[in-house]
């Protein structure tokens, strides 16, 4: 048993700016820790072109991920649940593939997962954290992927914890030449969250998409690091993220676009929009792009504000007030989120809104 978690150096920024901003990178910390549980995953939909077993896989590469070195030493340490997910070779899965892990008030669990998608293989894996509203506890996540020659990886992280959860969510990503991978993550629930994703594209023409939904309320916390280090020539890599702040919320998001000598022909963009609904809330962006190439495209946009006025001026005259308004931004956010999920997963983002929003 522990009594508290501390956790430095996690997201940190792959080049320093501003220091006396702080916000170079940041600390995981957990008061009031307990034993940690084992929590096997409820799979839905695994079919024979895909094995799920216990254990690190063989023959897979070492993989950096986005939080940072601490927090996987962290994972690799204390997840008492170590799973891994091969796709075999020239397989193409077309239903969606759910792996749900269920907690409860005063659990602390760790998992280590890892995904292999072999060669010419086609899959979307559907990741859960879920607990009821009111639960508190400890939850840390370690996904790293791998992704041969051809291959098509679609992941959704889905996270919908207790009001008063601490939680990280660590991601690592490699991936050989001609191979596409697509990551969403939907962060919703717990208290203090912290998501990170690393993607090394060693080769050539690769497509990483890095996709971030989140509404963050009521004294949240949500710090966020994506960092995609393109090597090889012809990559290209989509990072975009969307949310919603209000009631004392607090978000950090660092993207970074990192093109290494070497890559040419390669195009990256950042994108990323906030709305915000309140006055009383914090939002920082550092959008970075690092270039050691002459031969790229790299480009960073933000949207960041409060409602138009003539949007509102409009809704007004249709006998809206201010808190229908609010109601039908968050309604409209949840709408789209449930919209490229499988629908026995809708129920997970609609009970969490009926209780937190």
């Amino acid at each position: 048993m522990e009594n508290k978690i501390i956790i430095n150096n996690a997201n940190t920024l792959p080049v320093p700016t501003w220091r006396w901003l702080k916000l170079n990178d940041s600390t995981i910390s957990c008061e009031n820790t307990g034993n940690y549980t084992v929590i096997e995953p409820q799979t839905e939909n695994v079919p024979d072109g895909i094995k799920i077993k216990n254990g690190v896989p063989e023959n897979f590469p070492q993989i950096k991920t986005g939080i940072g070195e601490a927090a996987n030493k962290f994972t690799a340490a204390h997840a008492l649940n170590k799973k891994t997910i091969i796709i075999k070779e020239n397989t193409t899965v077309s239903e969606p593939v759910s792996l749900i892990y269920k907690l409860d008030n005063d659990n602390f669990l760790v998992t280590d997962d890892y995904v292999y998608a072999k060669k010419n293989s086609q899959a979307t894996l559907i990741f859960v954290y879920t607990s009821p509203y009111k639960a508190q506890g400890f939850h840390a996540s370690s996904l790293k992927i791998f992704a041969e020659e051809n291959a098509r990886i679609n992941i959704i992280q889905i996270q919908t914890l207790g009001e008063k959860f601490t939680n990280f969510d660590d991601i690592g990503i490699q991936c050989d030449d001609n191979a596409e991978i697509l990551v969403k993550q939907i962060a919703l629930g717990g208290k203090n969250n912290w998501l990170g994703i690393n993607g090394d594209l060693m080769n050539s023409n690769a497509h990483l998409n890095l996709n971030l939904d989140y509404i963050t309320a009521k004294d949240q916390s949500l710090d966020i690091n994506y960092v995609a280090n393109i090597y090889g020539k012809k990559n290209n890599v989509q990072i975009s993220a969307s949310g919603i702040l209000m009631h004392n919320a607090k978000k950090i998001m660092r993207g970074t676009l990192d093109f290494r000598q070497g890559c040419k022909g390669s195009i990256g963009n950042e994108n990323e929009n906030v709305l915000l609904l309140d006055e009383d809330i914090q939002n920082k962006s550092i959008p970075l792009i690092l270039c050691n190439e002459d031969d790229i495209e790299g480009n960073h946009s933000a949207s960041i504000g409060e409602m138009d006025e003539a949007q509102l001026f409009y809704l007004y005259t249709r006998g809206l007030d201010d808190r229908q308004i609010r109601q039908m931004q968050l309604n409209s956010k949840i709408q789209l989120l449930c919209r490229d999920l499988p629908e026995k997963l809708h129920s997970y983002i609609l009970d969490y809104q009926k209780e937190a929003f």
